[in-house]
């Protein structure tokens, strides 16, 4: 367990996963969700190598078939700490004989975290260590604690636009999406998420809050480069997720080719990649 301070905030971060499992300012309590496996149990897992579910948990690539769990195996797996301070903490993932059996590529995973004042900026770097082009996808997954009914929430895009977002169906895009206009606030209810999650691809916004009925303000989740953004609670569930994503689940109608997938991304031999994101507390 990783314990970062600074003068407004405090976090704790699990090692296994390297996964947020606190987050608070000095004197309050945590925002985010306790695990409780008669909802979810996880709180803020990182989503690598890919994100989302892969039609039938499997892929194919130069030829052959590879099985992939939903959201991919990083949110399992050990971390090792590179750098800490008082208020931040660079932690590293490598390829293994165990991930090479799912994800044949050599590469260097690392999640860094960061306290700056009121937030917390969560950094993903990926390096590509193999003499071929490697596909990959990464992205958050924070639950935020709900203490009252969901439909005591909205959501404040912080602008008003028009966009469609997506229907994610048990794990997959169906290829239902509905127009949306948004006059700057989003008032949840259930019906939202009756069957999986609501998702933006290629956000018309760069920051969004959740707040109470009474316009308290609780936490804003932000990106300046995300390409996707998932919504996602379960019936009558005390939580709710805000997911920044850079990649995204496939559709019922993928054809399993990892290089014909929608919104990975590709690193050539010796790249990296860092993308990042925030989440303030209020």
């Amino acid at each position: 367990m990783v314990v970062l301070e600074n003068k407004s905030l405090s976090a704790k971060i699990n090692l296994i996963g390297a996964e947020l499992i606190v987050l608070k300012r000095k004197g309050n309590e945590n925002v985010l969700w306790n695990p409780d496996f008669s909802f979810w149990n996880r709180t803020a897992p990182n989503l690598f190598p890919i994100v989302g579910r892969l039609l039938n948990d499997k892929y194919q690539y130069n030829n052959c078939f590879y099985e992939m769990k939903q959201h991919g195996f990083a949110r399992d797996l050990p971390f090792t700490i590179i750098e800490q301070t008082q208020d931040r903490v660079q932690l590293q993932l490598i390829d293994s004989v165990e991930t090479r059996k799912n994800y044949p590529f050599n590469f260097e995973f690392y999640v860094a975290y960061e306290l700056i004042e009121d937030r917390i900026q969560v950094t993903y770097r990926t390096f590509n260590g193999s003499n071929e082009n490697m596909p990959y996808s990464v992205g958050g997954h924070p639950g935020f604690i709900l203490t009252s009914p969901i439909n005591h929430y909205r959501l404040n895009f912080h602008t008003k636009f028009e966009d469609e977002h997506w229907l994610i169906d048990n794990g997959y895009y169906s290829d239902e999406k509905k127009a949306m206009k948004i006059d700057q606030f989003l008032n949840l209810t259930n019906d939202y998420f009756s069957n999986d999650a609501i998702v933006f691809k290629r956000p018309k916004f760069s920051s969004v809050t959740l707040e109470k009925e009474n316009a308290e303000q609780l936490v804003t989740v932000g990106s300046s480069n995300w390409d996707a953004i998932g919504f996602w609670t379960k019936a009558n569930a005390p939580f709710f997720c805000i997911e920044p994503w850079w990649g995204w689940a496939d559709s019922h109608d993928s054809n399993g080719k990892i290089e014909d997938k929608e919104g990975i991304h590709w690193l050539n031999p010796d790249q990296e990649e860092t993308i990042s994101y925030f989440i303030q507390v209020h």
